[in-house]
This record gives structure tokens, C-alpha cells and sequence, in this order.
């Protein structure tokens, strides 16, 4: 099962504050919830807008298009689209990824309540990664498609372990590369390792090893799929298909926005060393951009893998299974599927942050499955952070401030 049921001791006879099913359930859903409610009522919640806007104009009217499902949808309903359309579209990603962090959040911590040893892990990890670092921006404010993948994401880890569910995680999966092929270099980790856990745990059975063969194989395929249809769009040049889908927006589209979209869309007229090139002059003609990408690189991303690495090659080092230990190297080397981005794109800091996510995802993910390796590394993390708390404190707001910062 993806969160086992089994109870270890009790947390003083029944009586903590997650002894209730609901409460564990209601911690995260008013945490979240707060967060929106918040955004929705400071009216915080943006419209989409610079080159982000394209992903809500296009269609399929000129063949299969990347990251053109959602404007696909929206065509259905409206044949303009306005700012406050894309603010509407917008908000109802951020409350759908509310309700998937709540229920994934809330069935974790059900799942270890009564147990003295993981409840404490569990609880760190979800309120350090998943609620107090970047909750505004990255989770309600953002106007890019990660936030729908996410949300994607979560269902599918929610229900992986139903007798039912888990035979529609291939669809949500396949789906969520469709709204942005990103998750295949980012976030799909971590459903494909869970999917590879539960093959696994249960003895290799053909079922688990179907759902994971269907997965993986329409992932792969709905992603080479649209790299093949860029050449097939039906446009001369980049102009002219970002004048097309400028008719379909019924604001003003100013120079800068009309450069990005020209930036954004030449990808689709280019081969692929010119696109390398362009993403490098890119990448140093926004300097401010580039600047920031490095120095998050350097005083965030790198700690945060370094520990990171050091927590999964203790984990490796500690378990005994040979299958098992290949499982958690697979984690550990999975920030190497992010290249492809890192090459051809400026916003690396977000991809890496969005491949830190998801290995925090499985660090609760194996604790609530309570694997002993993983258990134990996380009591040595933990004892270690009692031995040295000043230390220990200094790096936990450190992190935290500074991820903070860089959403």
C-alpha cells in the first residue's frame, strides 16, 4: 500500500492532537485554505501575463502544441481571453493544488499518527518544505502551469495505492505532460519512484507492473510527441504565429510582452544548436535574470543538494535490499533528468527547486511506508540537529529565507 495502515505505538494512550482521522486531515486543508483565502481576499491572485501569457491563448487549431491544453480548453468556452479570464483559470489551479497537498498531507500524517518516531519526521519535513518556505508565491501566486502539474501529481500519489485509483494514474500522468511537458524533467519523480515502490512491495505483481509500464511508456511517448510536432504548427515564422494567437487575447500587448512571446515561440522555428544559442544570449541579455539564477544556484540549490546527497547515500549505505537500494539511488541521482532543461532554458533555479520538491515528497513518502532505512537516517538527521541546535537552527532559517526569497 502507498501509506501502510499499520500502527506502531501509541502517541500517550490515543489522546495527540492528530488522534482524530478528520484533524489530520483538517491541519493541512486549514493551512492551505488559509493561504488562499488570504490571496483571494488581498486580491493577490494575478493574471497571466510577459511570455506566460502564451500558454493561455494557444490551441490546437494548427496541430498538437506543448503546453497547449489548458488554452485548448479555455478556447471551448470563450473565444477571447481576458485578464481576469486568466485570473479566474488561475485561482482554480491554486485551489485544485490546495486539494491536493491537503489530501496527500493529511493521509501522511493519518497514516503515522500513533507513532511516536515518524509523526515528529513527517510533520518537520511537510511543515518545513511544504507550508512555510514558499506558500504565497510558488503555491497560489504564481501564474505558470507548474502549479497544475503539481496538482495533477498529488492526485495521482493520493490515489496510487486504491484498488481503482491507481489504474487512473497513467491518464492524470500523461495529462500532466500534456499541460506542460516540464513535469517529465521535474516532478515526475516523484509518481514514477512511488509506482516503482509499490511494483515492488507487492512482490512484483503483474498488475503494479502493468500500471507502471502504461505510466511510464505514455509519459515518454506524450513527450517525445511534442518535441516531433514543433516542426509541424503550420507557421512560417515566430511573428506570425504569435500575431495568431494574440487575436484570441482581448488586452493590450505592449513591445516587451510582444518580444517574450517572439523569444518564446522562435523554439518552434530553429534547430536545436541555434536554440542552445538563443537561450544563452537569452539568458545574459536579461542579466537581472541570470544574475539572480546564479547566485540561487550557489547559495540554495547547491547546499540544499549537498544535503540532499549526504542523506540518501547514508539511506543507501544503511539498507540491505539490492532492489531497495537501487530505488533510493534512483532518488538520489534524479536531479539528473533536469539537464535537458538546464541546457535549454534560463529558469534553472525553478526547475531544481521543483526536483528538491519531489525528493521531499518521498522523504514522507518512505518514512509514512516506514522503510527502517529511511527511518533511521532521518533519527540520525535528527539526533544530530539536537547535538548541534544552534547549528542546526542557523540552516533551517537560512534555507528557509532564502528559498522564500527566491519564490
Amino acid at each position: 500500500m502507498l501509506f501502510t495502515k499499520e500502527k506502531k505505538r501509541d502517541l500517550s494512550p490515543k489522546q495527540g492532537i492528530f488522534s482524530s482521522a478528520f484533524v489530520c486531515y483538517l491541519f493541512p486543508f486549514i493551512v492551505f485554505g488559509g493561504y488562499l483565502l488570504y490571496c483571494i481576499l488581498a486580491k493577490l491572485m494575478p493574471h497571466a501575463q510577459d511570455y506566460y501569457l502564451i500558454h493561455y491563448l494557444y490551441t490546437y487549431d494548427h496541430g498538437y502544441i506543448s503546453r497547449g491544453l489548458v488554452g485548448e480548453v479555455i478556447s471551448w468556452f470563450a473565444d477571447t481571453v481576458s485578464d481576469d479570464l486568466t485570473r479566474w483559470v488561475m485561482t482554480g489551479f491554486s485551489v485544485l493544488l490546495m486539494l491536493g497537498m491537503s489530501l496527500c498531507v493529511g493521509k501522511a500524517i493519518c497514516n503515522v499518527r500513533f507513532d511516536k518516531e515518524r509523526l515528529p519526521i513527517v510533520l518537520f519535513v511537510v511543515v518545513m518544505i511544504f507550508m512555510i518556505p514558499m506558500p504565497y508565491k510558488f503555491y497560489y501566486m504564481d501564474m505558470k502551469l507548474d502549479k497544475l502539474v503539481w496538482a495533477l501529481t498529488l492526485f495521482s500519489v493520493y490515489i496510487a495505492d486504491t484498488k481503482i485509483g491507481k489504474w487512473i494514474v497513467p491518464f492524470i500522468c500523461t495529462l500532466a505532460t500534456m499541460v506542460s511537458p516540464v513535469f517529465i524533467f521535474t516532478n515526475m519523480i516523484l509518481i514514477t519512484i512511488i509506482l516503482l515502490q509499490e511494483f515492488y512491495s507487492n512482490g512484483f505483481s503483474a498488475k503494479n507492473g502493468i500500471i507502471c509500464g502504461i505510466t511510464y511508456m505514455s509519459i515518454i511517448a506524450v513527450a517525445i510527441f511534442a518535441v516531433v510536432s514543433e516542426k509541424w504548427v503550420g507557421f512560417e515564422s515566430a511573428t506570425e504565429m504569435a500575431d495568431y494567437y494574440f487575436a484570441r487575447y482581448a488586452g493590450e500587448i505592449d513591445e516587451s510582452t510582444r518580444e517574450s512571446f517572439n523569444l518564446w515561440l522562435v523554439d518552434y522555428f530553429l534547430p536545436f544548436n541555434e536554440i542552445l544559442s538563443t537561450v544563452s544570449n537569452s539568458f545574459f541579455k536579461y542579466w537581472g535574470m541570470g544574475t539572480r539564477t546564479f547566485l540561487n544556484i550557489i547559495f540554495a540549490i547547491i547546499p540544499i543538494y549537498v544535503l540532499l546527497g549526504i542523506f540518501w547515500k547514508k539511506t543507501i549505505k544503511t539498507e540491505k535490499n539490492k532492489f531497495q537500494k537501487f530505488i533510493y539511488f534512483l532518488c538520489a541521482i534524479s536531479p539528473v533528468i533536469t539537464i535537458p532543461l538546464l541546457v535549454t532554458s534560463w529558469e534553472l533555479g525553478r526547475f531544481l527547486l521543483n526536483n528538491i520538491l519531489a525528493q521531499a515528497g518521498l522523504v514522507v513518502y518512505f518514512v509514512v511506508k516506514n522503510q527502517p532505512a529511511i527511518v533511521k537516517t532521518c533519527n540520525e538527521v535528527k539526533m544530530f540537529g539536537k547535538k548541534h541546535l544552534m547549528l542546526s537552527i542557523m540552516v533551517v532559517l537560512y534555507l528557509m529565507c532564502y528559498v522564500s526569497a527566491i519564490f
